[in-house]
């Protein structure tokens, strides 16, 4: 009898101690899952930003204006180039047998006009349809990692205050969230400065006579107004000096009729 009260009394506080383990285990789970989930989220965003950074540079040295040009833009000069003066360009080197006498008048003003193309129209096209691409990818996941993180920046400070994570601990967490936020805001910050670099690039190749770069030149802006707006929703995290006061908030002697 002794030994089956005994066996069933081990039997019990096995159970509860496994249980007790559960129960810790599921605690820390659930703790660090935010974290890790916060962590992963940020790195692949970091990407998509890099890679649109990467993108717009591209974009910028496809509408350079090329340093050698040939045809009506030899025959006029660069300088004397225009979106107003180009057309009557291209029509007089036809008329006058820049193109070769014989030439037919409309086949003449084709391979001129051909020949003012400064930049690669198509080029630019396959440069600012990746940009859309990605920028649309940023767009839907920035907001969701910002979210994360405020709510980790929360749970970190509450655990902090309850002493549930060391000092260290809590400032290596929120270091984490800063540099994330401070590379991916980086990183559209370059995207904004390179879209205005390739619409002037644009404008200098519409003014030395190429036609046909309108949609260009307002996508880039576009671009850019999008990276401008992405950028604003990252806010910045400031100095830990908050920190020290809360510690001696925690410290400090308890008021007359208040437990500690």
């Amino acid at each position: 009898m002794r030994i089956a009260a005994l066996v069933s009394s081990l039997t019990v506080a096995v159970v509860l101690s496994g249980c007790g383990v559960v129960r810790q285990d599921v605690t820390r789970s659930n703790t660090d899952h935010l974290s890790f989930s916060q962590n992963a989220d940020a790195v692949a965003i970091q990407e998509q930003a890099n890679a649109l950074n990467l993108m717009a540079d591209q974009l910028v040295r496809r509408s350079t204006v090329r340093g050698a040009v040939t045809g009506a833009a030899v025959t006029c000069g660069l300088a004397a180039l225009s979106v107003g003066s180009a057309q009557s360009c291209v029509v007089g080197a036809a008329a006058g047998g820049v193109a070769g006498a014989a030439v037919g008048r409309a086949k003449g003003e084709r391979e001129v006009a051909q020949r003012v193309e400064l930049v690669s129209a198509n080029a630019l096209v396959r440069s600012i349809r990746g940009m859309n691409g990605q920028m649309s990818a940023i767009e839907l996941s920035l907001p969701e990692l910002l979210a994360e993180q405020d709510a980790e920046l929360a749970d970190l400070q509450i655990r902090r205050a309850t002493r549930a994570v060391t000092q260290k601990e809590y400032e290596n967490g929120v270091r984490s969230i800063r540099e994330s936020r401070a590379t991916i805001a980086e990183a559209l910050t370059l995207t904004i400065e390179q879209t205005e670099v390739a619409s002037r690039n644009m404008t200098v190749a519409m003014q030395q006579g190429q036609l046909g770069l309108d949609w260009h030149l307002n996508a880039a802006n576009q671009l850019g107004r999008e990276a401008h707006s992405a950028r604003s929703t990252i806010s910045p995290i400031g100095p830990l000096s908050f920190v020290q006061d809360e510690r001696v908030a925690l410290n400090a002697a308890p008021r007359s009729g208040e437990l500690r």
